[in-house]
């Protein structure tokens, strides 16, 4: 249907409805000649009669009395979906880039909570393992996994990490490596971050060079679900895996955590003046971190407690 015609039909429904082109008039805001005129075209192209004059009044044919029937709820409901994309427009939003791992582990099951304290906020999640470009893009916040310095951007750190080894409780039949020097003898599990393994292993008196089989994933997600499944030991982020290790999915190996020389940050572009959404956005991350690192020290299972 075109332009023209469905601005016949609003012009026939309103007129319809106040049984007068004068009022049709005022409530579309056009002139009497052009709701007459544009009912005129109505019927020609129907080839019926719409409307009879009766005195001064305008009354509807038993054709036009059918029309309007039909009409009337379409033309409602297309005003109705068009109010509420207005309304969805002017709508505060947030766009949230992150990565897929921290994304699935740590973010989304806690962004009910955020989603209570604003519900009129609406949330975009865009999980990748891509650095945006925050100054270009339409992401009002990226939480990103690194040292801070990420060029033109503000940063913040409000999440620390810590890494050490993981494997699911049935990894071995259930017979997990209870000496550190025994790890070479299994198979490890590595995201693109291989400096973590690197890390921990000096930690511990190891050198990582001599681990010789060892399995790679381009993603922590993919990394953890084999780990989980019992295919290898994984170097686990606590971030990552404090979820798994309360659920008994994975446990912790030895007693030694080390501190992870990258945290994550709430990154925004410096030239881009925060909304009160963003601001507010910040305020619940930074809660929601206090909160994650106070119950894993407070909870028995958590990765604090040695779990070999």
């Amino acid at each position: 249907m075109n332009t023209t015609s469905l601005n016949a039909l609003s012009s026939f429904e309103a007129a319809a409805r106040h049984q007068s082109y004068t009022l049709a008039a005022a409530e579309l805001h056009i002139t009497h000649s052009a709701v007459s005129q544009q009912i005129r075209n109505l019927e020609t192209s129907l080839g019926l009669a719409l409307f009879v004059r009766r005195g001064r009044q305008m009354q509807l044919t038993e054709a036009g009395a059918a029309l309007q029937q039909q009409i009337q709820p379409a033309l409602t409901q297309i005003q109705r979906a068009l109010s509420e994309i207005g309304k969805s427009q002017h709508a505060p939003a947030i766009t949230v880039s992150t990565l897929p791992s921290f994304a699935t582990s740590w973010l989304v099951p806690r962004l009910s909570k955020f989603q209570k304290l604003q519900p009129g906020v609406a949330v975009r999640i865009h999980a990748s393992q891509e650095i945006r470009d925050l100054e270009r893009s339409a992401t009002d916040i990226a939480i990103r996994y690194g040292l801070g310095n990420w060029p033109g951007c503000d940063a913040e750190k409000f999440l620390e990490d810590r890494i050490f080894p993981v494997c699911s409780p049935n990894f071995n039949k259930g017979k997990l490596p209870n000496n550190i020097n025994n790890l070479k003898r299994y198979r490890l599990l590595c995201d693109d971050c291989p400096l973590e393994w690197n890390t921990w292993s000096a930690l511990a008196g190891l050198d990582s060079a001599s681990f010789k089989h060892e399995t790679y994933f381009s993603d922590s997600n993919l990394m953890l679900a084999a780990a989980i499944a019992g295919q290898g030991i994984a170097i686990g982020r606590s971030s990552l895996v404090s979820a798994d290790i309360a659920a008994g999915r994975l446990v912790r190996l030895f007693d030694i955590i080390a501190p992870s020389d990258y945290a994550y940050y709430m990154v925004t572009a410096s030239r881009k003046k925060k909304s009160p959404t963003v601001l507010a956005f910040e305020q619940w991350l930074r809660r929601e971190a206090v909160l994650f690192e106070k119950r894993n020290k407070q909870n028995p299972q958590s990765i604090f407690a040695v779990t070999s």
